[in-house]
C-alpha cells in the first residue's frame, strides 16, 4: 500500500511541476504612459510574454523543472531516483525562486516612478512548483529508501 502511495504522490509531484511550467511565474502590469491602460508582462517557464508580443529569447526555466521531473518519474522504477529528482526539483525550484524575487524587486523598485500603480508579483505557476516539491518529499518520506 505504501508503495502505491508513494508512486501516486511521485507522478502528481512531476505532472504538476511540469504543469508549473506553463503557468505564469511572475506576473508585472505597467502603465508606460499615463494615457495607456496597463500592459501585462508575464514570465512562464517557456516564454515571456509583454502584452501581446511574445519575448524570441525568452527564459527556458522549464527545461531544468521538466529533467528534474523525468528524474522524480524515474523513481518509480528505482526508489532511490526518487530522492535525487525530488533534490532536483529543491534545488531548481529554489534557485527559480530567488531569480523570481530579485526580477520582481527589481520592477518594483526601477519602475515604481514610472507607474505609481504597478502590480508585480509571483504567478500561479511558482506556487504549483512549491507545492510539486512538497509532494515530492512526502513520496520519499512515506517509502523510504531501504
Amino acid at each position: 500500500m505504501r508503495k502505491l502511495i508513494r508512486t501516486g504522490l511521485v507522478v502528481v509531484a512531476a505532472a504538476a511541476a511540469v504543469v508549473a511550467t506553463f503557468l505564469p511565474l511572475s506576473e508585472l502590469r505597467i502603465r508606460l504612459a499615463p494615457d495607456q491602460p496597463q500592459t501585462e508582462f508575464v514570465t512562464t517557464g517557456w516564454r515571456t510574454h509583454f502584452g501581446d508580443t511574445v519575448d524570441p529569447h525568452g527564459p527556458m526555466f522549464g527545461i531544468p523543472v521538466a529533467v528534474a521531473a523525468l528524474v522524480l518519474l524515474a523513481g518509480v522504477f528505482l526508489r532511490k531516483l526518487t530522492f535525487a529528482g525530488a533534490a532536483a526539483l529543491a534545488g531548481t525550484t529554489g534557485m527559480l525562486f530567488v531569480y523570481l524575487v530579485n526580477a520582481i524587486s527589481f520592477h518594483k523598485s526601477g519602475n515604481i516612478t514610472i507607474d505609481p500603480a504597478l502590480e508585480a508579483g509571483f504567478g500561479t505557476g511558482i506556487w504549483v512548483l512549491l507545492a510539486a516539491v512538497v509532494i515530492a518529499f512526502a513520496a520519499v518520506v512515506v517509502h523510504p529508501d531501504d
